[in-house]
């Protein structure tokens, strides 16, 4: 018995990595990113000039209604979650530092 309570400690810790993913952003990972805080005058062929820098890039949809977000899709999680960390807060103009989180689905 003792080694079965052992086991259930072992997986105490793994509580506030969840409890980390869960504050770092509400939305799980997925292959499209939202982007916000970009300069108004940020245009799609900007963003995907600087997206499709990273492997399995597919498009960047701005949403006209809104100016300052845009989403980005990739072909698969993986590829969204390196371009996420490769241009957080990738300023476009001095005053403006990406926020890439996750897309909620």
């Amino acid at each position: 018995m003792p080694n079965g309570t052992g086991s259930q400690n072992n997986s105490g810790p793994k509580a506030p990595l969840h409890h980390g993913n869960l504050n770092a952003e509400q939305a799980a990972p997925n292959n499209i990113l939202f982007i916000q805080n970009l300069p108004h005058e940020t245009t799609s062929m900007m963003l995907q000039l600087l997206f499709e820098q990273y492997p399995g890039f597919r498009e960047v949809r701005m949403v006209d209604a809104k100016p300052g977000i845009a989403f980005v899709e990739y072909e698969d999680e993986e590829q969204s979650s390196t371009a996420m960390q490769n241009l957080q807060g990738f300023k476009i103009a001095p005053q403006y530092p990406m926020a890439i989180t996750f897309a909620k689905k």
